[in-house]
């Protein structure tokens, strides 16, 4: 633990220590802080930029997906060069460049119900970057057995909402937020999103995460900040605690819903390819070095690669990306003439199965 700021973190750091709500003593919590940033998309790129750039201490960054053309417009953390590679991977290249003080650890995995509390515990503060429901659900439920305060933010179209959930202090997200399903809302492949949305909630995750972490009360404790930039509104919705939450009340009347956990599904398309996901249940470690070999062998081209993940094609017709996790993502061009989701689906068991040494090598059709 850090006692003292060096002459370069006095540099570094001195409009923060300026300002009277962090000064110096806040900027000494904030480097021996840590956060987790759960989603690397829209948000959590965003929110990992101004909290590396602030200088937390550490920062765990937590995501499952690639790189896509179609993420630049509002993912600011990334660049041309680096579609295909795991967001992580890119994220802890561009971070480090940005504030070497920061000790960036990237996981390359999907939360889910049965890794939750692993990926989560030990961070001071949790920021929410996802993009449905369900995984709130896992990770509001995950917060609360850990009793780790996190930052609910959301944002589709010029809209978005953020609030601040501390367990044993304030409501949790299924007092206000509950019974929602993926499935059923708009999503921003299809809606769309404004870049400046996402600045606003983020910068507002950003500063009650601080506030936390510096040791003030965050202004949005039992509230829902609400924004509508299309008509230049915000709201403020305060909530009183809800005794019967089946998740964090007192006198709960029933049992919190179940969440399926999902191993293969149809994700949103990405840059016009149809995109689907497979999440094994745990972390397989996978040997990437022995499966770019293999697929080099199998005529396919390694067009990423990092220590978290490849990316390889196999013509102009499939995308391969292949997480350390074991987390696999297909992207198939629409000149296949075939569906290609049972096969998709297929072509995934079957390659893990070969990287664990179980089976031969498969080729997608």
């Amino acid at each position: 633990m850090k006692t003292d700021l060096n002459d370069q973190e006095l540099v570094t750091y001195s409009r923060q220590i300026a300002f009277d709500d962090i000064d110096y003593e806040g900027q000494l919590k904030l480097r021996n802080a840590s956060a987790a940033i759960v989603g690397m998309g829209g948000l959590g790129s965003l929110i990992a930029l101004k909290l590396a750039a602030m200088g937390i201490g550490r920062l765990r960054l937590i995501d499952r997906d690639v790189v896509a053309r179609s993420d630049l417009h509002r993912q600011l953390l990334y660049d041309a060069d680096q579609v295909g590679l795991p967001k992580v991977a890119a994220a802890v290249n561009n971070l480090d460049r940005l504030n070497p003080d920061v000790e960036l650890e990237p996981v390359p995995e999907s939360l889910n119900s049965q890794n939750a509390e692993r990926l989560l515990k030990g961070v001071d503060v949790v920021l929410d970057g996802l993009d449905g429901p369900e995984g709130r659900y896992r990770l509001n439920r995950a917060c609360q057995n850990l009793g780790i305060p996190w930052i609910f933010g959301a944002a589709i179209q010029a809209s978005g909402n953020v609030s601040t959930i501390i367990p044993g202090k304030t409501i949790c997200l299924e007092c206000f937020l509950s019974g929602l399903k993926d499935d059923e809302l708009p999503k921003c492949a299809v809606v769309g999103v404004h870049p400046s949305v996402l600045g606003i909630v983020t910068s507002l995750q950003v500063y009650e995460a601080v506030s936390l972490l510096v040791g003030h009360e965050p202004e949005l404790m039992n509230k829902l900040l609400y924004i509508d930039l299309k008509d230049m509104e915000f709201h403020k919705i305060e909530f009183d605690p809800q005794q019967d939450c089946p998740v964090c009340g007192q006198s709960p009347t029933e049992e919190p819903e179940s969440l399926d956990d999902k191993l293969f599904d149809e994700a949103c398309a990405k840059d016009g390819r149809r995109t689907f996901l497979y999440t094994p249940s745990g972390n397989l470690d996978l040997d990437l070095e022995c499966i770019a070999g293999g697929l080099q062998g199998a005529g396919y081209t390694i067009r990423q690669q990092s220590p978290q993940g490849i990316t390889a094609a196999r013509g102009e017709d499939y995308l391969l990306s292949v997480l350390k996790s074991g987390i696999i993502i297909i992207q198939s061009s629409p000149r296949v003439e075939i569906d290609p989701k049972q096969p998709a689906e297929e072509f995934c068991g079957a390659l893990l199965a070969w990287a664990q040494g179980k089976g031969p090598l498969p080729i997608l059709p």
